[in-house]
């Protein structure tokens, strides 16, 4: 393509000049001035005499010259107004005409209206978690592109948000919220509704590494023995299940009983982290807390650890968990670092870590790793145990 000519009327726009441009002669006989953007052919940018701007794009269609008006200056920017000029044209060679096209396209759906109208209906019924999928929605994603179309969401877009979220929050709160956003449009994809999703290719802020905090055998005596005074029953024999199962907090308080198999001493995890249901076989010590619950359920009540509202699990075990722990003079710990105590005290009893794997519920050992370090001294056990086999000194 040859290169156009750049003259005061025709040149490489740039945001700065445009910005700078005063308004058009009020003592000229035409009302407005025109300019072109040697960039991307067709993009026109108009300015009248009273200083309001406009994008248009100027294209011939079965040889007729036809005209789009784009939107209005500032409000759309030069980047934008490249974008869909370039969005234009590419329908020209796919043989769309654009005003047509672009009629379609101003009937596309907000990020809100996709929000409200699409996507939180689907996550109610297929998320586990739906209440802070909102919530993250809320404080992130759909305030900052509410009233944006659809479709015109970039990935620079996305990069900025990720940062301004980044800026008073920590980089882990952040990428939740890309996470989040990703998978509301790869449905958008899915659905039909955009063309590709603008969040690939955003890459993740670096996370720091997790908690190693987990409680030591004397710690663990503690607790428990902290427990055994606490003021609500039935919320520390759930802190006592969380402890000896290694399950995460709701995985426990939301159990019911309908997935509870006393004979097998097992329960079914119906919606775990994954996504997917898996089944727990259960420890003499946390059969013992399954067993306290049944022998106080309330009537036809469908949680294992009820809560203070009828029909209801109990909803929120942190007061107890603090209280206990200060009880027991036990510091910088959360109820998730239960987690992370089964799990140690597992691997320094001799487990495998594939063994730790499938006891948690890990969907790949990446997770797992984190306890290697632990399985040293067994590792240094069973070394010395097969060295003594082969030299005959095993006894």
């Amino acid at each position: 393509m040859p290169r156009m000519v750049e003259s005061k009327t025709r040149f490489r726009f740039s945001q700065r000049e445009l910005e700078a441009l005063p308004p058009h002669d009020p003592d000229s006989p035409s009302s407005q001035m025109e300019l072109s953007d040697t960039e991307c052919i067709g993009l026109r940018f108009n300015k009248s005499k009273n200083g309001r701007c406009f994008w248009f794009f100027r294209y011939r269609w079965r040889g007729r010259k036809r005209a789009l008006k784009l939107g209005e200056f500032p409000g759309m920017n030069l980047r934008h107004a490249r974008e869909r000029a370039w969005e234009m044209r590419g329908m020209m060679a796919r043989g769309e005409e654009p005003r047509e096209a672009f009629e379609r396209l101003a009937n596309t759906v907000t990020f809100g209206e996709f929000t409200e109208e699409h996507y939180l209906p689907h996550a109610r019924n297929t998320v586990r978690r739906p209440d802070v999928i909102e919530s993250r929605l809320n404080t992130g994603a759909l305030p900052h592109f509410r009233d944006r179309r659809l479709d015109s969401i970039t990935t620079r877009d996305v990069q900025q948000f990720h940062a301004k979220v980044r800026e008073g929050r920590s980089p882990t709160t952040a990428n939740h919220h890309l996470i989040v956003l990703k998978a509301m449009l790869n449905l958008a994809v899915k659905w039909e509704m955009i063309a590709r999703n603008p969040c690939i290719g955003v890459k993740k802020f670096q996370e720091p590494q997790g908690r190693d905090r987990y409680l030591t055998q004397d710690e663990v005596k503690r607790f428990l023995a902290a427990l055994e005074g606490a003021e609500n029953p039935v919320v520390a024999s759930g802190l006592r299940m969380l402890l000896f199962t290694g399950l995460r907090c709701r995985e426990v308080y939301d159990l019911r009983w309908d997935d509870v198999d006393l004979e097998a001493q097992s329960i079914l995890l119906r919606m775990t982290k994954s996504g997917k249901s898996r089944r727990v076989y259960l420890s003499a010590a946390a059969m013992d807390e399954i067993l306290l619950m049944q022998s106080q359920r309330k009537k036809g009540h469908p949680y294992v650890f009820p809560g203070k509202l009828a029909n209801k699990p109990v909803a929120q075990p942190n007061r107890t968990f603090k209280t206990a722990c200060k009880r027991a003079k036990i510091s910088d710990m959360r109820i998730h670092d239960l987690r992370h105590t089964f799990a140690s005290h597992m691997v320094q009893s001799g487990a495998s870590l594939f063994e730790v794997q499938k006891s948690l519920g890990h969907s790949s050992s990446q997770m797992t790793q984190r306890y290697a370090h632990l399985a040293d001294s067994s590792l240094r056990d069973r070394a010395d145990q097969t060295a003594n086999r082969l030299t005959g000194t095993d006894g």
